[in-house]
């Protein structure tokens, strides 16, 4: 990890409310990432999401790759906003699914663009 520089600040905030986010997400504690992304402690972790420190360019892909996100994600201001994840569905509620979706798609295509 790179220690922070005030310019940096703003950046290293965000990056550790996304990183906090998306570990919630998956159900995790702080030493559930630190194993999965490679760091030898919680405190890394805790510290990231804290915003005191920026993570290599290297931690960061272990990073997403623990969280199971693009890296981009970590930086992306809409990922923390999101919705969890939808739960299993069951065949019958998958097919009903994906009737709604491809009459969406159906919709949207017969609308015309705005010029």
């Amino acid at each position: 990890m790179v220690a922070l520089a005030p310019p940096h600040q703003a950046l290293a905030l965000r990056l550790g409310a996304t990183v906090r986010v998306l570990r919630k997400r998956k159900g995790w504690k702080q030493e559930a990432l630190a194993q999965a992304a490679g760091y030898g402690s919680r405190s890394a972790i805790a510290s990231i999401e804290a915003g005191w420190v920026l993570p290599s360019l290297e931690k960061m892909l272990d990073l997403a790759a623990a969280l199971s996100v693009r890296p981009s994600a970590l930086l992306d201001d809409e990922t923390a906003p999101l919705a969890p994840p939808l739960p299993p569905l069951s065949p019958a509620e998958r097919r009903a699914m994906l009737r709604c979706l491809r009459r969406l798609v159906a919709d949207l295509e017969e609308v015309e663009p705005p010029a």
